[in-house]
């Protein structure tokens, strides 16, 4: 593919071990052709991992110091329960 002078088509020969691992070869092989259109449309990405549920909880935490009493609890639960995320992927 890299010494083809104007390249149209290609083909992509998948193996696996028995029907049901060369089924999910190919959804995911699906699945990474899908994000590398996606992006070569609109090359926009946000950080994976869990990253954006920790930060909106750190901002949530910021938020729950400034506001008084018990009216604070809920930012709390809410933050609490964003960085579950995070930990169940870890």
């Amino acid at each position: 593919m890299t010494e083809c002078k104007d390249p149209s088509a290609c083909s992509i020969v998948l193996r696996g071990a028995s029907k049901d691992v060369l089924n999910e070869i190919e959804r995911n092989l699906h699945d990474a052709m899908e994000v590398g259109r996606n992006v070569l449309n609109n090359p926009k990405l946000v950080p994976g991992g869990g990253a954006i549920e920790m930060e909106v909880a750190c901002r949530l935490n910021d938020l729950a110091t400034k506001v008084e009493g018990i009216h604070q609890w809920p930012y709390k639960a809410l933050a609490s329960a964003f960085e579950v995320i995070p930990r169940t992927l870890a």
